[in-house]
């Protein structure tokens, strides 16, 4: 099975939220993670993606990275959610792509972590895009923290 397959599988599995969205994987490794989400399991009232289907989106392409990094590096971590602020640009009046990228500083600061089984703080900055157009930006702070031996 690919990588993005795995990926979205275990997305639905353990984030039941993205499976009600339709969260597809679309590209997937180390470095970075694609994701969507149809505006048909994701409209509002007025026919654009809903807000919180933005937030979790960005939300959801972040966790995604860190927990295949956290896999491929061998190291059981906790990977959750610190902080987030998102800014809504314009409305989003199609299906809707998120991508999440590490650059060097993150994963040396991820490395650092999983070498002392620490905690490490991840500050993304993923933008929300539907068709040509970036609807939102969103910045998260995400905190890789490795479990107890």
């Amino acid at each position: 099975m690919p990588q993005s397959q795995q990926l979205q599988t275990l997305l639905h599995e353990q984030i039941p939220l993205s499976a009600a969205m339709d969260v597809r994987v679309i590209a997937a490794d180390t470095r970075s993670v694609s994701v969507t989400a149809p505006l048909a399991a994701n409209h509002n009232h007025a026919g654009t993606v809903f807000a919180g289907s933005q937030h979790a989106l960005a939300c959801l392409a972040g966790w995604s990275l860190l927990r295949l990094w956290a896999d491929a590096a061998e190291w059981s971590a906790d990977l959750v959610l610190g902080r987030a602020e998102i800014r809504y640009l314009q409305p989003a009046h199609g299906d809707l792509a998120a991508t999440a990228t590490l650059n060097d500083e993150h994963r040396h600061e991820l490395e650092k972590a999983r070498a002392t089984n620490s905690a490490a703080r991840v500050d993304l900055i993923i933008e929300l895009v539907s068709g040509d157009d970036i609807c939102a930006r969103f910045h998260g702070r995400f905190v890789a923290r490795g479990k107890a031996a």
